[in-house]
């Protein structure tokens, strides 16, 4: 599998996510961890957790190392004489099957954990790529506000030299239009904000939660690569189901029960009491045990598949979001390089414009131009923050 380290972010792209001005935010700002807590801490995801862990326990406790005993009453009349026998009769499990069928109990306790650790990481991811598209949004609407502010600015502008008549009709026209547009796209990133926070606020139960920009280069990277706990899940699932095929083996062998109790006897005359004692063995008559044998042994050979394609089908998951991490990574580095060109041109455009060196079509452009970069910039951090989320996601990374 390709190397990948995503700890730390380009430089270059820090710089450019951290070069965009921040809104005074009323509140504190979130960070990843905060997030992740957060989420982790909502009402219900404890409960559920620790209610399948009890179920599973008590899953394993069911199955003691004996079966009930049996209380038997019975009672005999011959002629003037009546006996009364009372006994507890105990199966004994000789064979070990309810051995096997404990362990593959505890084996099924352990998958529960393992899904729950999975289940975990999944809400992880949900929370991160929710925690990035807020901040991707947020972002973007930062660009939209500036880039409105430009244009205003150049309308203002544009207006007030053609009162002095310096300028033509046409440019006070051009910039209005571009101006208008700019504010349809700033109503539109606003909502865009709004929505895409909604998410991570459901997730952290924090309203409006505040993220810089530069929150997207800054996640911070789960633990080593360790054993996807789905499949660990599955892993443990089928040992359950071979443990299952031992105690269908077994259930086809005699089961022994030993009893002991009273006997009274009356004869009309006198009244007897002893102890009494009795062995028993079951006889696999009308039922040998060999269908819960093969049905078993089935459902063991359907599981060892079902992990076969899982471990390939996670094999290639892996691969390539490896893959996809590098290049997004790469590609988000590369745009960052030309955001500092796209930043100068609107003021450089503007001074030019001022000085009557160029026209207001070339003014629109060059605003245009810094407003598309820098929504590139974001845009590539994005994806190479979701790209990584879903690197974690695919090695199980772990961040608890």
């Amino acid at each position: 599998m390709p190397k990948l380290r995503m700890q730390v972010a380009s430089i270059a792209l820090i710089t450019a996510l951290c070069s965009a001005p921040l809104p005074l935010a009323a509140q504190e700002v979130l960070t990843e961890d905060l997030a992740i807590a957060r989420a982790l801490a909502r009402e219900g995801i404890a409960a559920r957790d620790d209610a399948n862990r009890a179920e599973a326990a008590a899953g394993v406790s069911i199955i003691g190392p004996l079966d009930n005993p049996e209380l038997e009453l019975s009672r005999e009349s011959a002629g003037g004489e009546s006996e009364w026998q009372l006994g507890i009769v105990q199966p004994i499990d000789l064979s070990g099957r309810r051995g096997a069928l404990r362990d593959a109990a505890r084996s099924e306790a352990e998958a529960v954990d393992n899904d729950i650790t999975w289940r975990r990481q999944q809400l992880v991811a949900e929370t991160r790529r929710a925690y990035v598209g807020c901040a991707a949004a947020g972002a973007e609407l930062q660009v939209w506000q500036a880039h409105a502010a430009d244009l205003a600015e150049a309308t203002r502008i544009a207006e007030a030299r053609a009162r002095e008549g310096d300028t033509a009709v046409y440019d006070v026209r051009r910039t209005r239009v571009a101006f208008s547009s700019a504010e349809a796209e700033l109503r539109l990133a606003t909502g865009e904000r709004e929505a895409g926070c909604a998410a991570l606020a459901a997730l952290t139960g924090i309203d409006d939660p505040q993220i810089p920009p530069s929150a997207m280069t800054s996640l911070r990277s789960g633990a080593a690569t360790g054993t996807r706990a789905d499949l660990a899940a599955q892993e443990q699932r089928l040992q359950a189901a071979s443990q299952r095929v031992t105690a269908a083996r077994r259930a086809r062998l005699p089961q022994f029960s030993v009893g002991a109790g009273v006997l009274r006897r009356d004869d009309g005359i006198d009244t007897t009491y002893g102890p009494t004692v009795s062995i028993g063995v079951t006889l696999p008559i009308w039922n040998g045990g060999g269908a819960a044998v093969s049905e078993a042994e089935a459902r063991q050979r359907a599981l060892e598949a079902e992990l076969a394609i899982a471990q390939r089908t996670v094999e290639a998951e892996q691969q390539a979001a490896a893959t996809r991490a590098i290049a997004a990574q790469e590609a988000a580095v590369a745009a960052a390089r030309s955001r500092d060109d796209a930043a100068r041109l609107g003021t450089i455009a503007s001074t030019a414009y001022q000085a009557g060196e160029i026209g207001v079509v070339e003014l629109v452009d060059a605003y245009e131009a810094q407003r598309d970069g820098e929504l590139t910039v974001i845009a590539h951090a994005r994806r190479a923050a979701e790209a990584a989320i879903t690197f974690d996601l695919a090695t199980g990374r772990t961040y608890q």
